[in-house]
């Protein structure tokens, strides 16, 4: 009796490097997941044909660092990024410093089909309670916020950093519970730089840590960028096995303009744009650059967030009483590029995935700059799906996701080859979005065990994630 499929995708070039696949082939799907790839599957009366001919599918992107909820990022709505992000070819997402009762509130309201999980930002006096905690303190947190339904913590060093002895005190903490812990780094002592960078295998010591947005730390601060990027892959491969890591593409950062009463920027991240070109670091730096359209804010227009310069940029800034998300051009393409091909003698990458560090931040090319560089040659198509998709579905330990063999979840991404753009996206064999336009809603929500009670009371489709499945805690004892 013939196999019979819910939906078909046909004639597209299916890349899966998991299964060894690059061909030209039809993917039949069931049940909401992956039945059979191959050529001529047979076509039953009811079943739901798509058309890739010319168009390359993928396993699902899997974003390992977006920002789609963030309630104390008050200026725009962070819920907007779940659609942003679908609208990209993004299926499953991971927040970085969010909050998880904003993010599941924000997924019934604006969700668009996304898996998403979740990381605390750990904001002092507001989701911490102090500025440096110590150990119980943190215990309590880190316990208290994985029951909310996060999956761990991220340390914000570029805007609120801790003491080291905090900073080592959150992983340590962190990794006891099996809780995912994240870094933008800096602490007290040092900052969002390549000097942040160099702390952190005395911080991690023996324990496990995500190294967010590396290339964010080769800006030129200190040397130039092509030399930050090799010490930052030594950094790494000094603790291959204990980090992973991810970089972005977009040449455009987010940060935020705050000055205090004094008229200077409060956080290093915003400091180091301003220094990046010459502005002093105070409001009138801030308010030249935007006016030079150096610097935009971020706006909320026709459901989305855009960013904006000039005067309009200024009376955002104003308006927020400089407590607004701002955008700077300070990444060096030249070091997104080094960092994401750069490989270990035996062939795996340095650091593990593309990612956006978007979402609700108008920066979500992945895919497409990902294909740019396989028109460069700088990877090759295998290269561009192992990065995107099989690698991230790794580092989440999330063993259905990641590749096309029968039986793994129907998360598919598909992408024009002559665009390099994503035109159809599908979570668990239903389409999310197709030629730019989301057609999902809600999404499902990703929690470890001790979250499922927060996540089964929300309504929301949910999943339970065991961490210890994780390349972050692989081996872990």
């Amino acid at each position: 009796m013939a196999q019979v499929f819910d939906t078909i995708i046909q004639g597209g070039r299916v890349v899966d490097p998991a299964s060894g696949v690059d061909s030209v082939a039809d993917l039949g799907i069931r049940h909401g997941k992956i039945a059979r790839v191959g050529e001529g599957l047979p076509r039953t009366a009811g079943v739901r044909l798509f058309d890739a001919h010319g168009r390359i599918v993928i396993p699902g992107h899997i974003d390992t660092h977006t920002h789609i909820s963030s309630p104390w990022a008050r200026s725009v709505d962070r819920a907007f990024g779940h659609a942003m992000l679908a609208e990209s070819g993004t299926t499953t997402a991971l927040d970085l410093a969010g909050e998880p009762t904003a993010l599941a509130e924000g997924m019934q309201r604006r969700g668009a089909g996304l898996n998403v999980a979740c990381l605390l930002g750990l904001v002092p006096h507001q989701t911490i309670r102090t500025d440096d905690p110590g150990p119980a303190l943190l215990r309590e947190t880190i316990a208290a916020t994985m029951k909310k339904g996060a999956i761990g913590v991220k340390l914000l060093g570029g805007y609120h950093p801790f003491t080291p002895e905090s900073t080592a005190d959150t992983i340590r903490e962190g990794n006891d519970q099996l809780a995912w812990v994240a870094f933008h780094v800096g602490t007290k002592a040092t900052g969002s730089d390549l000097h942040g960078l160099r702390e952190i295998p005395d911080l991690v010591a023996d324990g496990r840590l995500h190294v967010a947005h590396i290339n964010s730390y080769c800006r030129g601060m200190v040397l130039p960028p092509a030399e930050e990027c090799r010490e930052a892959v030594q950094i790494l491969e000094s603790k291959r096995g204990q980090l992973v890591s991810e970089a972005y593409l977009a040449q455009i950062n987010g940060t935020n303009g705050k000055c205090d009463e004094a008229g200077n920027l409060v956080y290093n991240v915003a400091q180091n744009c301003l220094k990046a070109r010459g502005y002093p670091t105070t409001e009138a730096g801030i308010r030249q650059a935007l006016l030079d359209g150096y610097g935009s804010a971020l706006v909320e227009r026709d459901e989305r967030v855009v960013l904006v310069s000039g005067a309009e940029a200024v009376k955002v800034w104003e308006d927020a009483s400089t407590d607004a998300s701002l955008s700077f051009p300070v990444n060096p393409p030249l070091s997104a590029m080094l960092l994401t091909i750069e490989r270990y003698p035996d062939g795996e990458f340095v650091v593990d995935a593309i990612s956006t560090d978007g979402g609700s931040l108008p920066r979500n090319v992945a895919i497409e700059r990902t294909m740019a560089l396989v028109r460069f040659g700088a990877l090759s198509m295998a290269d561009a799906v192992r990065k995107l998709s099989v690698n991230p579905a790794r580092m989440l330990g999330l063993r259905q996701k990641g590749h096309l063999s029968p039986g793994a979840d129907a998360d598919i991404t598909i992408i024009d080859e002559g665009s390099g753009r994503a035109t159809m996206s599908l979570v668990a064999g239903e389409v999310i979005m197709m030629d730019g336009r989301v057609v999902g809603t809600g999404g499902t929500w990703f929690v470890t065990a001790a979250g499922e009670d927060a996540a089964r009371r929300s309504g929301l489709p949910y999943q339970v994630l065991d961490l210890a499945e994780s390349q972050l805690y692989a081996g872990w004892n």
